[in-house]
């Protein structure tokens, strides 16, 4: 176990209350730099540095007072969307799949890292001591994992996206059980468009009634539904036909109530510049899901900022949050780097599915894209890959609260923050 992660409260306005639920999880990617994703190198190698899984117990007081906070050695991959984390909801047991392998000695670009094919399932009840406890194939480069709402059963999204090791993406969708005794066997399906092709999921996330699971397929611009079916044995099957989003939806979520599923639309093309190689404001897409039919339709869309990397919903399906690379995952010598990113808050009406962009809150931080809101929906998470300082290379977890103002919400800057290994992307709160 790492002592790596510790608390700090910076000079500012306090947060009234706690941060509440059971457990923060979050993984780092401690293997490559922000730039990573666009540009391919890892970056500098650092002594000590290594993949890491920290569990924070909750509540969390803004007072300075440590929190309990437990390591242990996870490889995973940023160059996913920010999915390759799933929590149970007594945040009991955390899996974590793995991308890309771990860096070896003479491994300098992306392309030197081997393809990861497994999911490993941890056990966090013990926040301060989380422990390792078995390990699955899961494909070719799993990109995201979900696990269903009642558990028992993780479905996963694999393959390729960006063509980082070869022209042959490898795509699948597959289920897999998981009990206190391991992993077992499950189902495979390879997604085929109507035309014959196949398509590369880049996010994969359960339904909240566990009937369906929705998939992301960026290079298509669409999400599909996908029912799991467990008679007489377990399988999937393809359901209505996909539902047109904006531009490359790299990752989604669906509201509590399961009435909708908001994408977000990053507008990358090949490469992963914006359109025509130009940064634009980013879109999330508001698709009305009917899980009886398995029809979607997209019924309405609302601008972020720049490159939205994570997306979250509160719990009450009132507010949403993107988390907004912008121009801060560029190298370190491009003209363009951004030392600020942002965080978008919306709101949302569950009744009618409008969408609407209260505001953009900038803040100094490379590459965020993990983003939660606590239990209570009072105040969010965002992770902070790591920062423009060459003496002090790190990781960070940084608090906002939603207030009202004005009649309006709007994020607040909390000023405390938790450091945590390099290369925090994916964060979880149960």
């Amino acid at each position: 176990m790492s002592t790596f992660a510790s608390a700090r409260s910076l000079q500012g306005p306090p947060a009234a209350g706690l941060f509440q639920g059971r457990r923060i999880v979050v993984v780092s990617d401690a293997d490559a730099v922000p730039s990573a994703p666009l540009q391919a190198s890892l970056g500098p190698r650092e002594a000590g540095q290594e993949d890491t899984l920290t569990v924070i117990e909750l509540p969390l007081a803004f007072d300075g007072t440590p929190p309990t906070i437990g390591t242990i050695a996870a490889s995973n991959s940023v160059t996913p969307p920010p999915s390759v984390l799933a929590v149970d909801a007594e945040g009991a047991h955390a899996y974590v799949v793995e991308t890309l392998g771990q860096r070896g000695p003479d491994a300098h670009l992306l392309t030197d890292l081997d393809a990861g094919s497994t999911v490993r399932a941890y056990d966090i009840r013990d926040a301060a001591k989380p422990q390792l406890l078995f390990a699955y194939p899961a494909g070719h480069m799993p990109q995201a994992v979900s696990l269903h709402p009642r558990g028992g059963l993780l479905a996963l999204a694999c393959g390729d996206v960006f063509a980082i090791l070869g022209p042959e993406p490898h795509p699948s969708l597959r289920l897999v059980p998981v009990g206190p005794n391991g992993f077992g066997d499950g189902a495979v399906l390879e997604p085929r468009g109507e035309d014959g092709e196949p398509m590369v999921p880049s996010h994969v996330e359960w339904h909240p009634g566990g009937e369906l699971f929705a998939a992301c397929f960026p290079w298509r611009d669409e999400v599909r539904l996908y029912a799991a079916h467990r008679t007489p044995e377990l399988w999937i099957e393809p359901l209505g036909p996909a539902i047109r989003t904006g531009r490359f939806p790299f990752t989604g979520r669906f509201t509590p109530d399961g009435r909708h599923f908001l994408t977000t639309d990053v507008l990358w093309g090949r490469g992963g510049a914006g359109v025509d190689g130009e940064p634009a404001d980013g879109r999330l897409s508001v698709l009305r899901i009917d899980p009886d039919t398995g029809t979607v339709e997209k019924i309405g869309e609302a601008v972020v900022g720049r490159n939205p990397g994570g997306l979250a919903v509160s719990r009450d399906g009132r507010h949403v949050v993107t988390s907004n690379l912008r121009m801060s995952h560029l190298a370190w010598g491009d003209p363009q780097l951004d030392r600020q990113s942002s965080l978008s808050l919306l709101t949302f009406d569950p009744v009618s599915g409008r969408l609407e962009t209260v505001g953009e809150e900038l803040f100094d931080g490379l590459r965020p894209e993990g983003v939660a809101f606590d239990a209570d929906g009072k105040f969010v998470v965002v992770t902070v890959f790591d920062h423009l300082d060459l003496v002090h290379r790190r990781g960070e977890l940084r608090f906002f609260e939603v207030i009202e103002e004005d009649g309006a919400p709007r994020l607040r800057p909390t000023y405390y923050s938790i450091e945590v290994m390099r290369g925090p992307h994916t964060v979880v709160v149960v």
